[in-house]
């Protein structure tokens, strides 16, 4: 088995080998993997897509939630042995909790994993907290939409509460279809509180969309940027369009 760590700030990660293909999700510094395949320009790689420990059940389980798949260029591969993969899940895990930090001349974006203390960083959290998800989400205020995407750079509706969510001491799956089967549902708006998800779908109840519900009325989501709009019973409604952008499908507590 081959194994490797991204040493870059951030690695996009294609449903195909080869470069116009669907980015499914990115890699973050010091984010770890298994090699699977190999061509002469592409390596087939499956990592766990955030820093918590899975079940040895998911280790073993190709279709888990917990891991990603796909492809990455030869040229970003940085191999490293086994005793040094097992190595980092032994390590302290500390969290940029900083839009961007600075470390070893790279820039990081939030929610990237260190194996050592930083100014702009904080240990990982032992506990859930999902009300502090709204913190953390408005600190990207502004940030692009990017399908895929999971930095400041660019990111998606799942990657904001995915990354969030690792902050606020949650682990989450990468797309908003696996977030829904997490926590509690709540039945009725006027029940939720500050950190719980809101899912929202289509006419076919399909899941499309995530946001973190705020409080009073509101919702922190990313729809062609990180955005504040309103959350109702029919789903978020956009002041500045005067419609309704998402239909609500469920709303989950998570912790």
């Amino acid at each position: 088995m081959t194994y490797g760590i991204c040493n870059l700030s951030v690695i996009p990660l294609r449903k195909e080998a080869r470069h116009a293909s669907e980015m499914v999700t990115q890699l973050l510094y010091n984010e770890t993997y298994t090699v699977l395949d190999k061509t002469p320009e592409w390596v087939l790689i499956r990592f766990q897509n955030g820093p918590s420990i899975p079940s040895a059940s998911s280790e073993n389980d190709p279709e888990s939630s917990e891991f990603y798949q796909g492809w990455i260029q030869a040229k970003q591969l940085c191999e490293i042995s086994e005793e040094e993969y097992n190595d980092l899940k032994t390590k302290p895990v500390y969290l940029i909790n900083k839009p961007i930090a600075t470390y070893q001349g790279k820039l990081l974006s939030l929610g990237t994993v260190l194996y050592e203390p930083h100014p702009d960083a904080i240990a990982r959290p032992t506990e859930a907290h999902p009300e502090r998800m709204v913190d953390y989400a408005k600190l990207l205020l502004g940030a692009p939409y990017l399908w895929g995407g999971c930095s400041v750079m660019g990111i998606d509706c799942s990657g904001l509460t995915q990354v969030c969510g690792r902050l606020a001491g949650l682990s989450l799956p990468r797309d908003a279809n696996q977030q829904v089967g997490c926590g509690e549902l709540v039945y009725f708006l006027q029940e939720t509180q500050p950190g719980d998800l809101a899912f929202f779908g289509d006419e076919d109840g399909r899941i499309t969309h995530v946001g973190i519900v705020m409080g009073n009325e509101q919702i922190i989501h990313c729809s062609g940027q990180v955005r504040i709009d309103y959350l109702d019973q029919t789903g978020i409604f956009n002041k500045e369009k005067n419609e309704h952008t998402h239909r609500l499908q469920a709303i989950k507590r998570l912790g």
